[in-house]
């Protein structure tokens, strides 16, 4: 009977044993602490870039993931050397702590854990009294069942308190030694080893000398352990110990704010490369010094891996020891007037739609579309230029003109598909003014935009992309975009052969307040703004001359491309064209090019500039029907260009031949032969007014292809006057109101043009 009740009683207290481990197990919560943590940013290799205090006003970095040797060593020598045996408490610890308390009749020794320890953390500071650590010691086996032993390790490293407002070794690491904690010294593991003992006693800025006993001895302990050699522990001592906290580092400050926003977490590993963002500000803050002179205050760098979109380098702006106005303003995000900087990806669309090659000829004239009147950059014009001379020098009316053949609607939304979401206005609230600089980009998208195009050239090219451009287009665009005139820092880069081999473009917005410079290769693309954060403009800043200098110096940071864009052969193919207008040869085109070209090249037009004339048999004049023996006629192909783009482009081509003069006797029976510069047709003119609100006259303009023509002038059907001597210019002094002007030459060819003056208000 006796021994069957001891049974129930042993079952009964077994039970009761279970059910207290049960209750204790759940009374553990799955998240020991609830700190906040400091917000840290690493690169690719783990290394700090940059971290934000918590908001309790704590250095405390999220929980680690790993436990390095050395500093594992040096706690469980100097801590808890049975912490891998134990249970979460030490009985002969405690025993011994507590004869010596007797002793000494205070508290001198806990006899804690490292379990014990995370357990008094965890608890907020409650009294070291018997009670409490009686309840530490449940706590403790508790938190054992729960956790691992490596978990419990991670957590009091994570925790441990390291004087001041440093909280957990990895942040005491890099504020007391400027690096991780994996990179630390035996002597430096050690110090971190002991400074959460006693915080507040053994501050580093006091009781230097005790403080370097303690970690003297714990060094003597781990040699003789055999954890440390004779070499290392004589090096080790002699180290000093660290003076005042260094300040964390801060490479990426503005990367954090925009990781964070992007609720990445507290611990953000990045795809930054420090080596690189370390070099890259360096050359920040040199080409800040230069363009500080001209009061252009901020910059913006973005470096991406074309292969991956990875971001290896990222500065939002200059640091604000150098430019304290605006200089936490992310100008890498900011939303900035795009200038000309979206021109390749309309060129690039109108090759993959065969509408031109390269060689094609464009107008550059002075243009007026329904009262916008886009100007180049140099306010000249060239009459005519090829397409691919239109991107090089980046001429302003050719692009305007290719924007309304292509379909603004759908150049819009194909740069909405390449990622440019700062276009959220309808395309017409933008208009064709959309290639100048009209709409808005951020340099992150488009970066990526340009990444996006030299994607293009390796993807799948049996399809077509979704924004307009494909494989093929997108090479040809890159080859023309080698051949941009690069600063005065890079005069002669490709005899010398010390410039980097980049397809790249710059853009320069509206009243000089944004200077871009995108480039890339096939393995990074790199993009540079600069300007004023504020919206202020300089005279003189400029793509070419503000950012460009910076790309270049940027791309000499990165490895060279070891091999270039291979060309997609399944979507080139050998063009034959006009080797003068670059067209589809017409029945006059005498002169012929192959090029490679887009396999839609095949639906270009045929070439427009190519004319029949009738000559005489000198081929110096214009023979006009009924005027001249036929027999001594010759039918003579030549090259005709329009008066208006024939007027600029014979200036800037002597090897032009201008159509002959018509024989005098002859009637002039040419037809087109005269253009208007101005007015455009149906255009709406304010009337023009002086300083004084005197009324000016609006000077009508136009061109003939004789140089010796007479122009008689007539407005609204009467006589106002004539010019000569191919200068064609008349001021008109008119109504308010709706007019027709006529222009009559000697030969009897006419020409009208209907506009409207208006009053504008004052």
């Amino acid at each position: 009977m006796n021994r069957k009740r001891w049974k129930v009683k042993a079952t009964l207290l077994l039970a009761a044993v279970a059910v207290g481990f049960m209750l204790l197990y759940a009374f553990i919560p799955n998240q020991v602490f609830k700190d906040p943590y400091s917000i840290v940013l690493l690169d690719r290799h783990n290394r700090l870039l940059s971290a934000r205090i918590a908001s309790d006003g704590q250095w405390r970095f999220p929980e680690s993931d790993s436990v390095p040797h050395k500093l594992k060593q040096a706690i469980l020598t100097f801590e808890d050397r049975y912490f891998f045996s134990h249970p979460g408490v030490n009985p002969f610890s405690m025993l011994r702590a507590f004869r010596q308390n007797i002793k000494a009749k205070k508290v001198i020794s806990g006899g804690s854990t490292l379990t014990m320890q995370v357990v008094r953390l965890s608890r907020k500071g409650k009294s070291r009294t018997y009670l409490e650590k009686l309840r530490e010691v449940f706590l403790s086996i508790g938190l054992e069942m729960k956790f691992s032993k490596t978990e419990i390790f991670r957590m009091y490293i994570s925790h441990a308190p390291y004087g001041g407002n440093v909280v957990g070794a990895e942040a005491a690491a890099w504020r007391y030694f400027g690096r991780p904690l994996n990179d630390l010294s035996w002597a430096e593991a050690v110090t971190l080893a002991i400074l959460p003992n006693a915080p507040s006693m053994l501050n580093i800025g006091k009781n230097r000398e005790l403080f370097l006993k303690k970690r003297n001895r714990l060094l003597q302990r781990l040699h003789q352990q055999g954890n440390i050699d004779m070499m290392t522990y004589s090096l080790s001592v002699d180290e000093p110990l660290p003076s005042v906290p260094v300040p964390l580092p801060d490479d990426a400050p503005h990367y954090l704010d925009f990781m964070t926003k992007q609720n990445a977490g507290k611990m953000i590993r990045s795809t930054i490369d420090a080596s690189k963002q370390k070099a890259a500000f360096a050359l920040l803050c040199q080409h800040h010094a230069l363009l500080k002179g001209n009061q252009v205050n901020h910059l913006g760098i973005v470096v991406k891996s074309v292969k991956t979109g990875e971001v290896i380098v990222y500065h939002g702006n200059v640091p604000c020891y150098l430019e304290p106005e605006a200089c936490h303003n992310d100008m890498v995000q900011a939303v900035r007037s795009s200038g000309s900087i979206l021109k390749p990806f309309l060129y690039a669309m109108m090759l993959a739609e065969g509408k031109l090659t390269g060689r094609s000829l464009l107008a550059d004239v002075p243009t007026w579309i329904g009262g916008f009147s886009p100007k180049n950059f140099s306010e000249n014009y060239q009459g005519a230029i090829t397409a691919e001379e239109a991107l090089i020098q980046s001429l302003n009316i050719p692009f305007v003109l290719m924007l309304r053949q292509y379909g603004l609607e759908k150049f819009h939304n194909n740069l909405k598909t390449l990622g440019i979401t700062s276009l959220q206005k309808p395309s017409s609230h933008y208009g064709l003014s959309l290639i100048l600089g009209g709409g808005e980009v951020k340099l992150w998208e488009l970066t990526e935009a340009y990444a996006e195009l030299a994607r293009m050239i390796s993807q799948d090219q049996s399809k077509n992309a979704l924004n307009g451009i494909d494989a093929a287009s997108a090479w040809l665009t890159t080859q023309t975009l080698t051949q941009l005139n690069r600063p005065e820092t890079e005069s002669g880069w490709q005899f010398f052969g010390n410039g980097p081999v980049l397809s790249w473009k710059t853009g320069t917005s509206f009243g000089f307040r944004d200077a871009w410079a995108v480039g890339y290769t096939p393995d990074y693309v790199m993009g540079v703004w600069a300007g004023n954060a504020e919206g202020n403009g300089r005279p003189g800043l400029t793509g070419v001359s503000a950012a460009a200098p910076l790309l270049f110096d940027l791309a000499r940071l990165f490895p060279s491309a070891s091999n270039w864009f291979a060309e997609p052969l399944a979507w080139l193919e050998k063009k034959v064209v006009c080797r003068e207008s670059g067209y589809t040869p017409g029945p006059f085109c005498q002169e012929l090019d192959t090029i490679t070209a887009h396999i839609h090249a095949d639906r270009l037009q045929q070439c427009p500039y190519h004319q029949l004339l009738r000559l005489d048999e000198s081929l110096s004049w214009q023979i006009p029907v009924n005027c001249y023996p036929d027999e001594k006629v010759s039918m003579t192909a030549w090259f005709v260009l329009p008066p208006l783009m024939e007027k600029y482009f014979r200036y800037r081509n002597s090897s032009y031949k201008p159509i002959p003069e018509v024989k005098p006797g002859c009637a002039y029976g040419l037809g087109n032969v005269m253009e208007f510069v101005y007015p455009p047709p149906n255009a709406v003119i304010y009337q023009p007014i002086d300083f004084y609100s005197k009324e000016l006259p609006i000077v009508l303009e136009l061109t003939h292809q004789s140089t010796e023509a007479i122009i008689y002038w007539h407005l609204d059907g009467s006589f106002i006057g004539s010019t000569s001597d191919n200068q064609h210019q008349f001021p008109l002094h008119a109504l308010v109101g709706k007019h027709v002007i006529t222009a009559v030459d000697q030969y009897g060819n006419r020409l009208s043009c209907s506009f409207t003056i208006l009053k504008k208000d004052i």
